[in-house]
């Protein structure tokens, strides 16, 4: 998929794919939201993860470290891809 697709009102800003694992970054032009989508490519499973603006980047080169730092999330991204 190529950088700047709309999905809805969310944009999609960049795509990358390796180790059975797909990584989206999103940003919502209606209200600044982002947000960074891991699909799992043999199960089809996706974990989505809101992001600060300001970590945008980070979140989406090493999702699952920058899902560690934020407690207030109450499901864990890997469990979403795991089970």
């Amino acid at each position: 998929m190529s950088a700047s697709t709309t999905t809805s009102t969310w944009v999609e800003l960049a795509d990358r794919a390796g180790d059975g694992l797909d990584v989206r970054l999103y940003w919502n032009r209606g209200d600044g939201r982002v947000k960074v989508t891991v699909t799992h490519l043999a199960t089809d499973r996706v974990a989505k993860l809101d992001v600060a603006p300001e970590d945008a980047m980070e979140a989406f080169h090493h999702p699952f470290a920058y899902q560690r730092t934020t407690a207030s999330r109450t499901r864990t991204l890997t469990a979403d891809l795991v089970a």
